[in-house]
């Protein structure tokens, strides 16, 4: 049995299962479900988690986007902290701890407490992808400050060579949140000049989202939730070279 049909004959069990008690409470836990019905052990390495394919799971009625992958910029050393140090806004009960969440593209500049402006900048000469910064009260650019080295995506963007992604609906059943697995697409070689295209023409979306801790010993530390590349699940397939549906 090839891999392919190994992963049909997975889902079509897992499927055939029904409504499945989540092992995991909160968001994560669709996917952890997922996995232990398949056998794979939780990892957080740089390893594939089945067969040589990402997994990655989503609620069937849940919001559009998929996120790829989180990485913090290639340059400069702690790259998140310096960002949020010069660009985030202040906590309202606070004033000394700073925050920033906003989502970016890379067609067109975005607008953050009517002071910054963002967008992603590929430069397929340097390979590097920049974070532009427009203030907006001077008009001043800055725009090698912050990047992305092609190489450091790459290797991110290697577990994601290929792809397998299930759909579920949920329910509580006895206070408990259960999930049905329904349906799947299998995305096979992922496209990293198409991933390139597609940041210069807006359809994917690049999140940054650090707070600060604001007690403990940790008080005041940034508190960082990722930066990530996202994209809409229906735009999804673009960035591979052939796709599967399972249904």
């Amino acid at each position: 049995m090839d891999k392919i049909e190994k992963i049909k004959f997975e889902f079509y069990r897992i499927k055939e299962m029904g409504f499945v008690k989540s092992n995991r409470s909160h968001n994560t836990g669709i996917g952890k479900t997922f996995e232990d019905l398949l056998g794979v052990s939780e990892n957080n390495k740089k390893d594939t988690d089945f067969l040589e394919f990402e997994v990655k799971s989503q609620r069937f009625l849940t919001g559009s986007k998929i996120t790829l992958f989180t990485k913090s910029p290639s340059f400069p050393e702690k790259a998140n902290y310096f960002f949020v140090s010069r660009y985030g806004d202040s906590y309202s009960d606070n004033p000394l701890l700073k925050r920033i969440h906003t989502s970016f593209y890379g067609h067109k500049f975005n607008k953050y407490i009517n002071k910054f402006a963002f967008k992603l900048d590929v430069n397929k000469r340097k390979k590097k992808i920049f974070i532009t910064v427009k203030d907006l009260l001077t008009d001043k650019v800055s725009n090698e400050l912050f990047y992305y080295s092609f190489k450091d995506l790459e290797a991110s963007i290697s577990k994601l060579t290929n792809l397998f992604v299930v759909f579920a609906d949920a329910k509580i059943i006895d206070g408990v949140e259960h999930f049905h697995y329904t349906k799947a697409t299998v995305f096979l070689d992922f496209k990293f000049n198409k991933f390139l295209d597609m940041i210069n023409s807006g359809s994917i979306q690049y999140d940054i989202r650090i707070g600060s801790y604001k007690s403990g010993t940790n008080l005041g530390k940034p508190h960082d939730h990722g930066s990530g590349f996202r994209v809409n699940r229906n735009k999804l397939k673009e960035l591979y070279s052939d796709v599967i549906i399972l249904d």
